[in-house]
């Protein structure tokens, strides 16, 4: 007769007076636990009931694994690169680290170290330099950009920014370990002083909050308090103060609102041929949207036809913590909007034909420069390498005409979806906005200019 197995101790096995986990993975499975053929996890308990229990769900959790990764859930380390794999341990790593739980970490360490022995020639070295961090400056700057989710512009932007730190790293030999406080402040004294005050404030905050999601994840070392990095080698390093004399003519020379006659211009002149007549209707549209609502170009192209609902825009996404928002539908749009919401599901665009851009706003924004500069409305100053006026002059417009007929700068900025100054507590903090009827007053205020 069979000895019958003793289902009380399923599973366990006891070492050093603590109760383990280990069940045995199937063959076809290895690959994903580093070969092994057995899956251990420490119950952290020496009472056998409470092992019991705690192996119960351990089970449980460890079967519904084996279920995902038999089902292609879970992409195998096989598919993947040595310098992915060993990114992969290194942010285990930093996970149990943060537990506490010694005897799960030297566990998982002994399993990178069989990974990492196995390993041959080049693959070695890629999977220890990732292991151990030694990796470009930009290695995870597209999981950040992914994790903080700004508008396509932004996030352009601010991966164009990181990733010229990183050129100048390589240029320096430096690997991301390698970025110290020292290492920063060259970066900062060689290329961040001299720019502008503007440009070294985005460059400046684009790299904080690179390094704030590189030390949360544990890719670079730094203490963490209330889930924020409080050591950043980028804190404290200060900005250059460009402030330079004004001199005559000097006042005016940044980018602006259009003057009227270029509006007149934009609106009511013979459309230029060059420029692609399919894009007539799509140009005069977004820009009239945007002079009677004071829009971004982005929130304009890539509006939902839901969002155009009630005699407002219901706004869910944006730039900045204040770019969701509603905006009174002014009258004269009401046209527009009827004709780009007809017969369009919730979800298609207003702007439907941009809806397969990779980045709509940037596509629009080309067109729309070629329409200006073919009806020569532009204004290009020395030393400045954009024109004053751009599709944003529309959004200047509108605020512009908006003060002009006397509206609270408050209600005006809660149309536009800026955020209120740090330092108007009252506005700021206290309010929950202007009302919908000085909303719509304020939008309905603001008039085209009549054909010249």
């Amino acid at each position: 007769m069979p000895k019958q197995r003793n289902s009380a101790r399923r599973h366990l096995e006891l070492k050093r007076r603590i109760w383990w986990f280990k069940i045995g993975v199937p063959v076809a499975l290895r690959s994903h636990f580093g070969g092994k053929t057995h899956y251990r996890e420490s119950l952290q308990t020496s009472d056998m009931r409470v092992a019991m229990e705690r192996r119960d769900q351990v089970e449980r959790d460890i079967r519904s694994r084996f279920r995902d990764i038999a089902a292609g859930k879970v992409i195998s380390p096989a598919t993947m690169s040595a310098r992915e794999r060993g990114t992969v341990w290194r942010e285990a790593l930093a996970d149990l680290k943060a537990t506490d739980d010694h005897s799960q970490l030297d566990f998982a360490m002994g399993l990178a170290e069989d990974e990492s022995d196995r390993l041959r020639g080049n693959e070695r070295k890629e999977f220890e330099d990732a292991f151990t961090g030694k990796v470009p400056v930009d290695e995870h700057v597209e999981a950040y950009l992914k994790a903080i989710g700004l508008a396509d512009k932004t996030t352009g932007e601010r991966r164009g920014l990181v990733r010229r730190f990183a050129r100048w790293c390589d240029k320096e030999a430096l690997k991301l370990p390698d970025i110290n406080r020292r290492a920063v402040g060259r970066y900062v004294t060689a290329i961040i002083e001299p720019m502008d005050r503007r440009t070294a404030k985005k460059h400046m905050t684009a790299l904080r909050g690179y390094w704030d999601y590189l030390t949360l994840r544990g890719h670079v070392e730094g203490k963490v308090m209330d889930g924020k990095a409080v050591d950043s080698p980028w804190l404290g390093q200060t900005l250059p103060d460009n402030k330079r004399r004004v001199e005559r003519g000097d006042r005016n020379s940044g980018e602006r609102a259009f003057a009227e006659q270029e509006l007149q211009t934009l609106l009511y002149g013979d459309y230029p041929q060059e420029v692609g007549t399919e894009f007539r209707q799509q140009i005069e549209d977004a820009l009239r949207i945007s002079c009677l609502s004071g829009m971004r170009l982005a929130e304009v192209v890539t509006l939902w036809v839901e969002e155009a609902h009630d005699d407002v825009f219901d706004i869910q996404q944006g730039k900045t913590r204040s770019a969701a928002r509603k905006v009174p539908i002014h009258p004269d749009l009401k046209g527009i909007v009827e004709r780009r919401t007809k017969d369009k599901k919730p979800k298609d665009w207003l702007f439907q034909e941009l809806a397969g851009e990779r980045d709509p706003g940037d596509t629009f924004g080309k067109r729309f420069n070629r329409y200006r500069k073919a009806l020569k409305v532009d204004d290009v100053r020395d030393g400045k390498r954009r024109s004053a006026v751009n599709f944003h002059s529309a959004r200047r417009w509108f605020i512009t005409q908006a003060r002009h007929a006397g509206h609270a700068k408050e209600t005006i900025k809660d149309i536009v979806g800026h955020v209120p100054g740090e330092k108007d507590i009252t506005f700021g903090t206290y309010t929950k906005g202007a009302s919908e009827e000085q909303n719509r007053a304020c939008v309905e205020a603001v008039k085209l200019p009549k054909r010249a």
